[in-house]
């Protein structure tokens, strides 16, 4: 199936050690990364969904987003490194083909790594273990102003009632919802950003139906590869009605340059013209008085000379007096869970137990 549509497969075990930055690239019109779940294989799941995309587009492939993540490895250590990776990762390929779209995706596990590569990441999780924070793409300079089209599946980080949510499961919390912060980052991609979750995803909206985490792409592929295809025809359509406009604008420039300088000429040939009549004129009546005219006729003309006087307005700018008090600084606490209620930690042991059994069933 994949053979078909020609979308290399690159592996974690093939580019183990190299240098992200430093690989070839074969630009194509569209470039999709993914960011894989927690314990699952490359494309894994996703794999029908890079079908369903690529098969709809005439010069298209994908890369993996590089992170070690299997179900020994800490939880916190593996996003960190997929949000690193992932942000080398877009920022190299679009440094080596500026004109492309990006599209990224992302699920379970992987759903948090895309989240942290837009929106910024940071926080606690599973088992308490700290994930170090991180800066999110700025959404309206490259390579953020690349990506066309951004989907989220089976957020672990779903925060519920966000503008860019999408399914049943809109309006629930995941197991560890963002920051406004984020939050805030996150809807500055606009309409390029869809968060898919149903509501009996346990991971994504606090559900009881395992399997609703696991068929997204048998359910929605097809949806989801649609709307993708929408946005790159958008942008598409956008750049060229923005250069037919840019086009119409120069035409209309010149066009009114060359009859303003038809009118200037026309003014100036009339002037010229008048100024020839008045003085033939003048003569001939010059010419004519002095004919008839027997004696001399003096004409005083008085001229009165009005004097104006001058007024000078004083304008006086008015500024603001500083004050002499004292600024209060603001300050923020973030609240962090602790190891010492035991409810917490009954409930943080149960979401590592939910986590492990999900990462089994991925792994095949």
């Amino acid at each position: 199936m994949r053979k078909a549509i020609a979308i290399p497969l690159l592996l974690a075990a093939a580019t183990e050690g190299r240098d992200i930055a430093s690989r070839a690239t074969d630009c194509k019109d569209v470039h999709v990364f993914l960011a894989r779940g927690n314990n699952e294989p490359y494309p894994g799941r996703q794999g029908k969904l890079i079908t369903a995309i690529c098969s709809g587009l005439s010069s298209c492939d994908y890369e993996d987003i590089q992170f070690y993540n299997p179900l020994e490895s800490v939880y916190c250590d593996s996003v960190f490194e997929g949000a690193a990776n992932g942000i080398s990762q877009i920022t190299a390929y679009n440094k080596a083909c500026p004109d492309s779209k990006l599209v990224v995706s992302g699920y379970s596990q992987g759903g948090h790594v895309v989240g942290d590569i837009l929106g910024g990441g940071g926080g606690t999780f599973f088992q308490d273990c700290v994930q170090g924070s991180n800066e999110g793409l700025n959404a309206d300079s490259a390579p953020g102003n690349k990506i066309v089209a951004a989907l989220i599946f089976g957020d672990t980080r779903h925060t519920a009632n966000q503008p860019y949510n999408v399914l049943s499961g809109a309006g629930a919390d995941g197991l560890f919802p963002r920051t406004a912060a984020m939050l805030a980052n996150l809807v500055t991609y606009g309409d390029a950003l869809h968060n898919y979750c149903v509501k009996e995803d346990p991971i994504c909206a606090g559900g009881d139906v395992v399997a609703d985490h696991l068929n997204y792409f048998d359910v929605y592929s097809d949806m989801a590869a649609a709307w993708v295809h929408e946005r790159v025809n958008a942008t598409e359509d956008s750049a060229s009605t923005s250069t037919s406009a840019s086009s119409t604008k120069t035409t209309k420039t010149k066009s009114t340059t060359t009859t303003e300088e038809a009118t200037t000429t026309e003014e100036a040939t009339t002037t010229e013209s008048a100024s020839e009549e008045t003085t033939t004129e003048s003569k001939s009546k010059t010419q004519s008085a002095s004919a008839t005219k027997t004696k001399s006729e003096t004409t005083q003309v008085s001229s009165t000379t009005s004097d104006a006087s001058s007024q000078t307005t004083a304008v006086t700018t008015a500024s603001s007096a500083s004050g002499s008090g004292s600024s209060a600084s603001e300050t923020t606490s973030a609240a962090e869970a602790t190891t010492s209620d035991s409810s917490a930690g009954s409930r943080n042991s149960q979401l590592g137990a939910v986590l492990f059994a999900l990462g089994a069933v991925l792994a095949f």
